[in-house]
């Protein structure tokens, strides 16, 4: 269905909720394959592109209007050792995933 977003979020979803790690290969496997079909998808967009279609989003929007989301985001470009300790909330994780499924964040 090339809805990679939803799947990665989805994935996501399974990591966290495999609590005794049963599933751990399969979910990251799956998400590499995602992460593969997302990169491959928008490997012809300049960063300009990215934001405007990711702005579409309203949750992104709302994410990258949030001025502790902006702090966080200037601290990692700073410091990409910080965004590590920011993962560690799982609501500015789960942010910060939908930042980088949307290719806001770029992790290659």
């Amino acid at each position: 269905m090339k809805e990679y977003t939803k799947a990665m979020e989805a994935a996501q979803i399974a990591q966290d909720a495999d609590e005794e790690h049963k599933h751990t290969a399969e979910i990251e496997q799956q998400m590499v394959k995602i992460s593969n079909a997302l990169y491959a998808e928008r490997s012809n967009e300049t960063d300009e592109q990215t934001l405007q279609r990711a702005m579409r989003d309203p949750e992104v929007a709302n994410i990258m209007n949030d001025p502790v989301m902006q702090q966080i985001l200037q601290q990692a470009q700073s410091n990409p050792g910080a965004l590590q300790d920011h993962m560690k909330n799982p609501i500015v994780r789960s942010k910060i995933q939908k930042l980088i499924a949307a290719g806001i964040i770029k992790t290659r």
